[in-house]
C-alpha cells in the first residue's frame, strides 16, 4: 500500500501552485514508491529480462527467410513492458491512491490536479525508458541490436506506451476494490500479451483466433514495431489500425478522466 508519508502535504500557499519544485517533487515521490512495489519492479525491470533469457536459449537460430528469432522476439518484449507498465503499474497505483484517499487529498493540494496525471506519465516514462535500455543494451553485447528503423520504432512503442496508460487509468478509476484492480490488470495484461503475438506468433493461431485477437490494442503495436526494428514498411492495413488505435486512446482518456472528476466528486 502507498505510504502516507510520502502523501502530499497540507496547503501552504498559492505560490507552491506555481513552481516547479512542486512538480519535481512529486516525480520523486512517485519514483520512490514504484520502487518500493516488488510487483511493479519484477513486471517492468525482470520479467522482460526473464523472456529474453528463455527466447535466446530457446530459439538460436533463424527462421525461413534467415530473420533471427532473437530480432523477431526483441520488440515483442519491448511492447511487453509497455504494457506491464500500463495495465498494471499505473493501474495498481491510482486504484491504490483513490483507495486511500490520497487522490482526494491531490485535489485539496495547492497543486493543479493535473500535476498528478503528469507526475504518473513522467515516471512512466522515465521507469520504461531505464528497462528498455537495459534490455538493448543486453541485446547489443549478447546478440547485437537490429534497429534499422529507429525513429518509427521508437514512435510505435510511445504510442503502444500511450495505450498501455490510458487503459491503466481507466482500470485504476473504476469503483472496484483494490484487490478487484489488481486481478483484472492482470488479467487484462495476460489477455494482451498472449493475444497480441507477443508470447506466439499470431500467424500459428486458427483463424478464429487470429480474427479476435486482430481487435487487441497491442496487435498492431507488436506488428508494427517489428516490422520497424527489422527494416521493413509499413503496410497499408497496418497504418490504419495504428490511426485507429490513436483515436482509441484519446477516447480512453477522455472515458477516464470523465470517471476520475465524477469519483472525486462523490
Amino acid at each position: 500500500m502507498r505510504d502516507a508519508t510520502l502523501a502530499p502535504a497540507a496547503p501552504v500557499g498559492v505560490p507552491a501552485r506555481r513552481s516547479p519544485r512542486g512538480l519535481g517533487q512529486l516525480c520523486r515521490t512517485e519514483t520512490v514508491l514504484f520502487l518500493r512495489e516488488p510487483a511493479a519492479m519484477f513486471f517492468t525491470m525482470v520479467f522482460p529480462l526473464v523472456l529474453l533469457l528463455f527466447v535466446g536459449v530457446a530459439y538460436t537460430g533463424s527462421d525461413d527467410s534467415g530473420t533471427r528469432y532473437i530480432d523477431l522476439y526483441v520488440p515483442q518484449i519491448v511492447a511487453t513492458i509497455a504494457v506491464n507498465l500500463g495495465v498494471l503499474g499505473v493501474a495498481i497505483n491510482i486504484a491504490e491512491c483513490r483507495e486511500s484517499g490520497v487522490l482526494r487529498r491531490y485535489r485539496l493540494a495547492p497543486v493543479p490536479m493535473w500535476w498528478f496525471w503528469l507526475s504518473q506519465v513522467i515516471v512512466g516514462v522515465m521507469m520504461f525508458a531505464v528497462s528498455a535500455v537495459i534490455l538493448l543494451g543486453i541485446v547489443s553485447a549478447v546478440y547485437g541490436v537490429r534497429l534499422d528503423h529507429p525513429v518509427s520504432f521508437a514512435a510505435v512503442t510511445l504510442l503502444g506506451l500511450a495505450v498501455s496508460f490510458a487503459i491503466g487509468v481507466l482500470l485504476g478509476n473504476l469503483r472496484m476494490p483494490l484487490r478487484s484492480i489488481q486481478i483484472a490488470g492482470t488479467g487484462v495484461f495476460f489477455v494482451m500479451f498472449l493475444g497480441s503475438g507477443a508470447a506466439l506468433p499470431r500467424d500459428a493461431f486458427p483463424d478464429w483466433l487470429r480474427l479476435i485477437t486482430a481487435v487487441n490494442p497491442m496487435s498492431p503495436i507488436v506488428d508494427a514495431s517489428t516490422d520497424a526494428y527489422l527494416g521493413r514498411s509499413l503496410s497499408p492495413h497496418l497504418v490504419v489500425g495504428l490511426g485507429l488505435l490513436v483515436v482509441f486512446t484519446v477516447v480512453l482518456v477522455e472515458v477516464a478522466r470523465r470517471m476520475s472528476h465524477r469519483e472525486l466528486d462523490r
